[in-house]
């Protein structure tokens, strides 16, 4: 790359944005003309300046996705994943020529995805493919706009949350600690009592379990979350070592636990029952939806809502505001 003497004369060939920004090759008749260009344009480039008017646009959709992933994409805390994700979905779409990638497309695609995958899916895709775009957009590296901005998500019903019931947790921690090794039986124990995620329990740390609490770090949200709990808890967890990793990876031997006591759960929620059950248990036992909020480590009091209802007095002024409640005038049958 740089300049090279060809046929016709001296070609500059370069880079200006970096190598997944716009390819320039330009031929001059005279060396010093092709070095004042080519110091010119890198210079633009440098500035940040816009440099899509100096040749067609040629990258396709993965190369978005490398450029996303190398400037921004890799700081995610799920940065393997979703840029798996990513470069899947751009070869599913074909790899097309970014800049003629339409909402059309996009669309057409969508109809013919939703006949193997759910509509949840096809929205995560929709997010992935979007922040693409609007991310590159923000620093100046794509001046083609968002052709998914306007596109709506598939509507979805809201899931249904499972929760187990005191019986099937009783069952469930006396199988358990008939395990070989009680690793899961105390990983559980955790979820049940701190509404803890799965991860967040499994790779606890020693260092983090204090006298009556524990600090949840490296979390979804990025976001140190401290939890109360049980002094004689705390004292077991502190027996078992005190320092590392308190637990090794027990998630097929819950699955498998939960297979033999046969108890059916909503699809994708294996270990992510637990945490329901503790907001639900929670909430049916009087306790504050804020409070729930900081405990679950939620940034919007929107996602803990869902455990509203399972507050014992949840809209039961409807019983006692209903029009036909408050009139005097009405028969009794």
């Amino acid at each position: 790359m740089g300049i090279k003497k060809v046929k016709t004369g001296w070609q500059v060939d370069c880079w200006p944005t970096g190598r997944y920004g716009p390819r320039v090759r330009r031929i001059f008749k005279q060396q010093s003309v092709a070095k004042r260009f080519e110091a010119k344009i890198m210079g633009q480039g440098a500035a940040g300046e816009d440099m899509s008017d100096l040749r067609s646009d040629k990258r396709r959709l993965l190369d978005l996705v490398e450029q996303w992933y190398e400037h921004h994409g890799h700081t995610l805390k799920s940065a393997p994943d979703r840029v798996r994700s990513l470069r899947k979905l751009a070869n599913a779409l074909g790899n097309p020529l970014a800049k003629k990638f339409t909402a059309q497309q996009w669309v057409e695609y969508r109809a013919q995805r939703l006949k193997e995958v759910k509509a949840n899916t096809i929205n995560h895709e929709h997010t992935y493919l979007t922040a693409v775009f609007s991310e590159l957009e923000r620093l100046s590296l794509w001046p083609h706009g968002n052709p998914m901005q306007k596109v709506r998500k598939v509507r979805t019903d809201e899931t249904e949350k499972g929760y187990l019931d005191s019986y099937q947790i009783a069952r469930l921690l006396d199988h358990l600690r008939a395990q070989e090794t009680d690793d899961c039986y105390y990983i559980t124990v955790i979820c049940l009592s701190t509404g803890a995620r799965w991860g967040e329990a499994q790779t606890l740390r020693a260092e983090n379990v204090r006298k009556d609490r524990i600090v949840f770090v490296g979390t979804k949200s990025g976001k140190t979350r401290t939890v109360p709990i049980d002094p004689d808890l705390a004292k077991q967890l502190h027996q078992r070592r005190k320092l590392g990793r308190l637990f090794g990876n027990r998630y097929k031997a819950f699955a498998r636990v939960i297979k033999e006591l046969k108890i059916e759960l909503p699809e994708g929620q294996l270990t992510h029952v637990l945490r329901h059950t503790f907001a639900s248990h929670f909430m049916m036992n009087g306790g504050n939806i804020l409070v729930l909020q900081q405990i679950l480590g939620h940034q919007s009091i929107t996602m803990t809502m869902r455990y509203a209802h399972f507050a014992p007095d949840h809209l039961e002024e409807a019983t006692k505001y209903n029009p036909l409640a408050m009139s005097t005038a009405v028969d009794t049958l």
